[in-house]
C-alpha cells in the first residue's frame, strides 16, 4: 500500500480560530456509528484523529462518549481547548495520528475526521492497529458541501474558479482518495466488514459564519494574493447577502471498518 502524499496547501494553524464555524457532521450518521461501536463496549472510549478544533470528539462527548482529541498543530489544540472547556470526558493530545502516545489495546474506536487524506496511511493505519482494542471500530468520516443538491454553494464554486481559474483544490484531491477508502479497509490486514454511510443535510448559516467557514480553507489563500482572496472572500458575502439562502446542504460520509 503506498503512503498518503501530504499536500502542499498552506499552515492550518493559521486558520483554526474559523475552524468553529464550520458545518456539524450529521448527527443521525454518527449515532449509527456510535450504535455500533455500543455492541463491543457500553462505554466505548475512542480517539478522534486529526481533531482540528473538536467537532467529533465534543459531539460524541454530548452522545455520552469519552475518550481523547488528538492533533497534531497546537494551534488548533490551544482553540480545541478554549472551546471544550465543559467537556471533561474529552482530554487533548497534541501528537499526530502516526504516534499518538496512546496505550497499547486502550481504544474502542479509532476515528479520523476529515484527516485521514493529511497522514502517511501506511503508519497512520499500523498505529491505529497498535492502540484499538480486539474487536475495535476504525472509522473515517468527511463532511463536504453538497454541489449536487446545493445550487448556491455550487454557484459559489463556479465564481471562485472564474476568479482564479488555475486554482488546485484540495476537495478534489480528497473525493479521489475517498473512492478508494472502503477497499483499502476491507484488504488492510487485521481489518474489515467495512462499511460506507452517507447522508445530505441543511444546515442554516448566517452570512458571517459563512464567510468564516470559508476563511477556515487551506487550500486557496496558499496560492492566491492576499488581494484575490480577499476578494474571493467579499464576493462570497456579497452573493450570500443577494441570495439570503435559507439553509445550505452539507454531506456527511463514513467508511466503518472492524479490528477482526
Amino acid at each position: 500500500m503506498q503512503a498518503a502524499k501530504r499536500p502542499s496547501f498552506g499552515s492550518f494553524s493559521e486558520i483554526a480560530e474559523f475552524y468553529p464555524a464550520f458545518p456539524p457532521y450529521s448527527r443521525r450518521l454518527l449515532q449509527t456509528l456510535v450504535d455500533q461501536v455500543k455492541h463491543l463496549s457500553e462505554s466505548p472510549i475512542f480517539a478522534d484523529i486529526g481533531a482540528g478544533t473538536g467537532a467529533i470528539a465534543y459531539a460524541l462527548a454530548d452522545m455520552g462518549l469519552s475518550g481523547y482529541a488528538v492533533e497534531p498543530e497546537s494551534q488548533m489544540v490551544a482553540v480545541g481547548q478554549r472551546l471544550g472547556s465543559t467537556y471533561p470526558a474529552v482530554s487533548w493530545i497534541n501528537a499526530p495520528g502516526e504516534r499518538t502516545n496512546l496505550a497499547d489495546d486502550s481504544l474502542d474506536w479509532v476515528c479520523y475526521s476529515l484527516s485521514f487524506h493529511l497522514t502517511n496511511a501506511s503508519e497512520a493505519l499500523r498505529e491505529s492497529m497498535r492502540i484499538l482494542r480486539p474487536r475495535g471500530f476504525f472509522t473515517i468520516i468527511h463532511v463536504l458541501a453538497d454541489l449536487e443538491t446545493d445550487p448556491f454553494q455550487l454557484e459559489i464554486e463556479n465564481r471562485i474558479r472564474d476568479i482564479a481559474p488555475a486554482l488546485r483544490r484540495a476537495r478534489t484531491t480528497l473525493i479521489g482518495q475517498m473512492g478508494t477508502y472502503e477497499a483499502l479497509l476491507n484488504q488492510y490486514p487485521g481489518l474489515g466488514n467495512c462499511i460506507s454511510l452517507g447522508t445530505a443535510e441543511a444546515v442554516s448559516m448566517s452570512e458571517e459564519r459563512y464567510v468564516n467557514y470559508w476563511s477556515g480553507r487551506h487550500d486557496i489563500p496558499s496560492q492566491v494574493s492576499p488581494e484575490v482572496w480577499n476578494s474571493i472572500l467579499q464576493m462570497i458575502g456579497e452573493t450570500f447577502r443577494k441570495r439570503q439562502p435559507a439553509n445550505l446542504r452539507f454531506r456527511s460520509a463514513a467508511w466503518h471498518a472492524q479490528r477482526v
